[in-house]
């Protein structure tokens, strides 16, 4: 039955605003508001992980490709917009986005808030000498009861190391887990383990950990803010990243195209 009245029939339908591009629901929240979150609000208890994913170009491109990775996005807690290409689309689109917001800013922003005696990080490192690093850092901020692991190669393929990180996650009710190894291994290796977890914040800040250690440099700020902060992460680390930027990084183009093209039905039945 319709329940519009007369008066409502003849207005012209609201135009709802954007909400979702490449089919995530991305976060409206500011850098602020979400760190507050992080830092003051614990998970409920038996809520498990509350996974945070930061959407960059590479990220997209992966997520056409990598069904696991795809399903730790669909799960995550909050996704922002990390990559500018990425923050171009959304905001052509229409969408709310406050800005970009990457795990290397979050990450500094999240750890030196935490309250030693309430909060119990773990960083999973990416070598020995940035978690020696970070391991000084958090004892001058007053932790003890932190935990630093450093991940062996292949980590996400090591069930024995597997098992033994759930085992000092869950034994030391760990409330953050941060993971300085790149994408999508971190987000899949928490999806797929987060039956095991207990209630915590996940965090997949890849270099942000090294950048933050200084065994790393971060692009100047001039490069971040005009968008070209591929630049100087392809110059430090070619053989790493220039394949990803270069070539594979054109695979974004099709899910912009894949984007459009799912919303043309939808478009075509309200003219």
């Amino acid at each position: 039955m319709d329940q519009r009245t007369p008066e409502m029939s003849e207005q012209a339908p609201v135009k709802q605003r954007r909400t979702s591009v490449f089919g995530i629901e991305f976060s409206t929240w500011d850098a602020g508001r979400i760190v507050d979150a992080i830092v003051t609000e614990p998970v409920p208890p038996g809520e498990g992980l509350r996974l945070l994913v930061t959407a960059n170009l590479d990220h997209i491109v992966q997520l056409n490709r990598n069904p696991a990775f795809k399903a730790a996005y669909d799960k995550a807690w909050l996704t922002t917009v990390d990559g500018a290409p990425v923050l171009l689309y959304a905001r052509l689109r229409g969408l709310a986005v406050p800005g970009r917001i990457t795990g290397a800013d979050l990450f500094p922003e999240i750890v030196e808030r935490l309250k030693p005696g309430t909060h119990r990080p773990l960083l999973l490192c990416s070598s020995e000498t940035t978690a020696a690093i970070l391991d000084e850092k958090l004892r001058a901020l007053g932790f003890s009861e932190h935990i630093i692991v450093t991940a062996p190669p292949a980590f996400e393929r090591n069930e024995e190391f597997g098992r033994e990180l759930v085992s000092r996650l869950r034994e030391n009710r760990v409330t953050h887990v941060f993971f300085g190894i790149g994408a999508p291994k971190s987000e899949i290796w928490m999806d797929k383990h987060r039956a095991d977890l207990p209630d915590c914040y996940g965090f997949g800040f890849g270099a942000g950990l090294d950048f933050y250690a200084g065994v790393k440099s971060r692009a100047p700020v001039f490069l971040r803010k005009a968008g070209l902060e591929f630049l100087w992460r392809v110059a430090t680390e070619p053989r790493r990243l220039a394949r990803r930027y270069f070539v594979t990084s054109w695979a974004f183009c099709w899910a912009v195209y894949k984007d459009l093209k799912a919303d043309r039905p939808d478009t075509d039945k309200t003219r």
